[in-house]
């Protein structure tokens, strides 16, 4: 069996191991399985990503697995000021230059000001990126595909109403992610030192 790197071999590997054909229901079971790590990860497991947003009439949708905004920039005029979207509404009804300088985000879009249609750059941070035939991979199958393996096998298991052995598959998957969780503090804080309070003797 070729090891589990991507999206294809995640696809293969879920037929094999349950040994029926799931590819025609690959996508969902997949779906399903993401929706349920991102119940699980916490914002820790924020990964930054970069996308160019094409603005119409000032709006665009924000993207999938959006968290937190960290720069919205224009390739000639630089980067837009993260404002409240009353100044962006604002700024909307005073300013008619069509150059973009403050931005909003609000509800499931971005809006800027003044009312702009072309490209912006946007940095944010996001959680996991789902799996897809274009988006072939991300962290989790990178690091983990044991997880992405287990939690699919649990949906699988539960499409064929075998609860006992979905949920001893989603056991195996969430114990897996909590150990990655406890892979990534161990690294973040190894070289830290701790300071204990008390008498010095």
């Amino acid at each position: 069996m070729a090891q589990i790197i991507d999206y294809a071999s995640l696809v293969t590997a879920i037929s094999s191991w349950d040994e029926r054909d799931w590819s025609a229901d690959a996508d969902e079971i997949i779906g399903l399985a993401e929706a349920e790590f991102r119940l699980h990860l916490s914002p820790n497991y924020a990964r930054e990503s970069s996308v160019t947003l094409a603005i119409v009439s000032g709006s665009v949708a924000l993207p999938a697995g959006y968290i937190r905004a960290l720069a919205l920039t224009h390739a000639t005029y630089g980067a837009l000021n993260l404002k409240s979207i009353g100044v962006v509404r604002l700024t909307r009804i005073n300013n008619d230059t069509g150059i973009p300088d403050i931005y909003a985000v609000t509800g499931s879009t971005i809006e800027v000001a003044p009312t702009y249609t072309g490209n912006l750059t946007f940095d944010y941070e996001g959680t996991l990126a789902g799996l897809s035939g274009s988006n072939t991979t991300n962290w989790l199958i990178l690091n983990a595909p044991q997880a992405y393996l287990a939690m699919c096998m649990s949906v699988a298991k539960a499409k064929m109403e075998d609860f006992e052995q979905s949920a001893v598959y989603e056991g195996r998957a969430l114990k897996t992610l909590s150990d990655l969780g406890i892979q990534s503090a161990i690294g973040q804080f190894s070289g830290s030192s701790m300071t204990i309070r008390g008498a010095t003797p």
